[in-house]
Formats: structure tokens, C-alpha cells, sequence
């Protein structure tokens, strides 16, 4: 069976930054990396919405980035 190690996660904040010419939006993303294992999605989300509120952009989504290592 294989086995799964946790290395790393980044905690993603996408911000809508305006629209294109076709009237698409356009969206930037922020990154915070060097999170650990025990922080649970509730925490990364409370999280995620205490940076976006020091923020004027609105806020399109908040994701989280894991790398495992895989043997």
C-alpha cells in the first residue's frame, strides 16, 4: 500500500480585479504559504475572509494548494 506525507500547503485567495474587454472578469491571486497539517478547513476559511476584509477587491474564492509526497 502506498503511503502519503504531508509536505506543505498554501492558502489561496483569489480576488476579482475587474472585467476584459470581452466583459469577462479578470482575478488575482494572493498566496500564503507554509501552512501546516493541523489547521482545519473552518480555520483556513475564517482566515481566508479576516485577509479579504483588509481588502477592497471582492473576494472570489479561497483555496488551499497541498503537496504530498507519495511512496
Amino acid at each position: 500500500m502506498a503511503n502519503v506525507t504531508f509536505v506543505n500547503a498554501t492558502l489561496r485567495l483569489k480576488y476579482q480585479i475587474g472585467y476584459d474587454e470581452k466583459n469577462e472578469p479578470q482575478f488575482v491571486t494572493k498566496s500564503y504559504r507554509n501552512l501546516n497539517s493541523t489547521h482545519s478547513t473552518d480555520d483556513l476559511v475564517a482566515v481566508g475572509n479576516a485577509i479579504a476584509s483588509l481588502s477592497t477587491l471582492p473576494l472570489a474564492s479561497i483555496e488551499k494548494q497541498e503537496t504530498t509526497h507519495l511512496s
